[in-house]
C-alpha cells in the first residue's frame, strides 16, 4: 500500500511540472529591411558633362570664363560597396569669373534704391567680385552679403551663388540662383539668366526634399542638429542628398532617427509620434498554462490533507492498540505481545499509517514549494515594445496595412518615440 500511494503521487508531481515547462518558441524569420519606395518625382535631366557660359554681354571685352564643371554622372561616380549602397554626387565646381567693374541693372520690377545704397553695394560687390576671381571665396560671400544689405539685387544674388558654388553650398546656391532669376532676365543679361538656369538643373542632382511633422504639443523638433519647429507643425525644406538625422524632444521624451538615404530629387516624409512609458509596456508570462502552478500547490496541499488523515487514523490505532495491552496485562505477568497476532496487526497498521501521514506530509512540502516556485517564475513581468510595433497593433487593430517605419536609437531618459517614414 505504501509503495502504491508513494508512486501514484510520484506521476502526479512529475505529470505536473512536465506540463510547466516552456515550449522552446520558434525562431523569428528577421525581416529584411524594407527599401523606402521612390517618390515618384522625376529625375533632374540629364546634363552635359561640363558646361561653357559664354562671357557677360555687359563686359565683352573680358575674356570667355572656364568651363563649369557639372557634378559627375553616375557612370562617372565610384561604384559604391556593400549591397544597396548609394553614392552622394560629387559637388559642383565653377571657374567661371566675374566682369572687371561690372554693373549693377535697375529695373523697376524688382527694387529701387538711393544713391547712397546704390553707391555702398557697388563698392562692397566689386570688391567681392576681385575677391572671387582671386580665387577666396569665404571672403567674397562676405563681401556679397554686405552688398546685399545695401540692394537685394539679382545680380548680387547670382555672383553669390558662383562663390557659393566653389564652397560646396548647394542648399545655399540654390536658394541665391532662384532670387537671381526671380524677376527674369531685365535684371540680369540674358546668357547670365541662362546661365542661372542650367546651374540650377545642376545643383538640382545635389538636394532633395524632407517633409517632418509632429503633433505632440511643446516637442522641439530638429533636422540634422538645427531647430526647425515646436509641435505641432510641419516642416519642408532642401537638403543635401544623402542621410539625415531627426530629432524631436520634449521633458520626459527624448528620441533620435537616421533616416535612409535620400536621393536627388526624392522627397521624404517623416511623421514623428511620441509615447509615453505606459502606452509602450506590455506584460508576458513564461507558460501559457497559468493553471498548473496552482494545480501542482493544490495536489501538494491534498496530499498533506490526506497524510494528516493518516496519522489521526494512527493515533487511533495505537490508542486502540495501547488499550488492548492493557486489558492484556494482569497482575501475575505482562501481557506477550507476540501470542497476541491481533495486537501484533494493529501495532504494524499504526506504524503503517504514521509512516504513510510523514511520506504524504513531505511529498506535500515538495508539491507545495514547486508550485510556488513555478507560479512566481510565471508571473507577468512588463517589458518595453519598440513604438512602431504599438503603431502596427493599432494598423492590424483598425484593418490597415503597416506602414514603413524605422526604430529610433533612443537615449537613456527617454520613454518612447514613432518615427514613419514614406518616400
Amino acid at each position: 500500500m505504501i509503495k502504491v500511494l508513494a508512486i501514484g503521487l510520484g506521476l502526479v508531481l512529475g505529470a505536473g511540472v512536465v506540463s510547466a515547462q516552456p515550449k522552446r518558441p520558434a525562431t523569428p524569420r528577421k525581416k529584411a529591411p524594407a527599401t523606402a519606395p521612390k517618390s515618384g518625382d522625376s529625375q533632374p535631366a540629364a546634363t552635359p558633362a561640363a558646361a561653357t557660359p559664354d562671357s557677360p554681354t555687359a563686359q565683352p571685352a573680358s575674356p570667355a570664363p572656364a568651363p563649369v564643371a557639372a557634378p559627375a554622372t553616375p557612370a562617372a561616380t565610384p561604384p559604391a560597396t556593400g549591397p544597396g549602397a548609394r553614392a552622394k554626387p560629387a559637388p559642383m565646381k565653377t571657374d567661371e569669373k566675374a566682369g572687371a567693374n561690372e554693373a549693377l541693372q535697375r529695373n523697376a520690377g524688382y527694387k529701387n534704391v538711393t544713391k547712397a545704397d546704390e553707391d555702398c553695394a557697388l563698392r562692397a560687390f566689386h570688391q567681392g567680385n576681385d575677391l572671387l576671381n582671386n580665387g577666396l571665396f569665404p571672403q567674397a560671400v562676405a563681401r556679397y552679403r554686405e552688398a546685399l544689405r545695401c540692394w537685394d539685387h539679382p545680380g548680387i544674388h547670382y555672383n553669390l551663388a558662383l562663390a557659393l558654388i566653389n564652397l560646396d553650398q548647394p542648399i545655399e546656391v540654390y536658394e541665391q540662383l532662384n532670387e537671381a532669376i526671380k524677376y527674369g532676365s531685365d535684371p540680369l543679361d540674358e546668357g547670365k539668366f541662362e546661365h542661372a538656369k542650367e546651374y540650377l538643373k545642376l545643383v538640382a542632382g545635389l538636394l532633395a526634399d524632407v517633409e517632418v511633422s509632429c503633433d505632440k504639443p511643446g516637442a522641439k523638433v530638429a533636422v540634422d542638429g538645427k531647430e526647425v519647429f515646436v509641435a505641432p507643425g510641419s516642416f519642408k525644406a532642401k537638403v543635401r542628398v544623402g542621410k539625415h538625422t531627426f530629432y524631436g524632444e520634449k521633458e520626459g521624451y527624448n528620441a533620435r532617427v537616421t533616416a535612409p538615404f535620400i536621393g536627388p530629387g526624392e522627397t521624404f516624409r517623416i511623421e514623428l509620434k511620441l509615447y509615453t512609458a505606459e502606452e509602450l509596456t506590455r506584460y508576458r508570462r513564461r507558460w501559457d498554462k497559468t493553471w498548473m502552478p496552482y494545480t501542482v500547490i493544490g495536489a501538494g496541499v491534498l496530499v498533506g490533507l490526506i497524510g494528516g488523515g493518516l496519522e489521526l487514523s494512527a493515533n487511533s490505532t495505537y490508542k486502540d492498540y495501547q488499550g488492548q495491552v492493557a486489558r492484556c496485562n494482569t497482575t501475575a505477568q505482562a501481557c506477550e505481545i507476540e501470542k497476541h497476532p491481533d495486537l501484533v496487526d494493529m501495532r504494524k497498521s499504526g506504524d503503517t499509517k504514521r509512516t504513510l501521514g510523514f511520506v504524504g506530509y513531505g511529498v506535500a512540502g515538495a508539491a507545495v514549494a514547486t508550485g510556488a516556485l513555478l507560479a512566481y517564475l510565471n508571473r507577468r513581468t512588463p517589458y518595453q515594445i519598440r513604438p512602431e510595433e504599438r503603431d502596427d497593433e493599432q494598423d492590424k487593430a483598425q484593418g490597415k496595412a503597416p506602414a514603413v517605419s524605422f526604430t529610433p536609437v533612443v537615449s537613456p531618459g527617454m520613454t518612447g518615440a514613432l518615427v514613419q517614414g514614406h518616400f
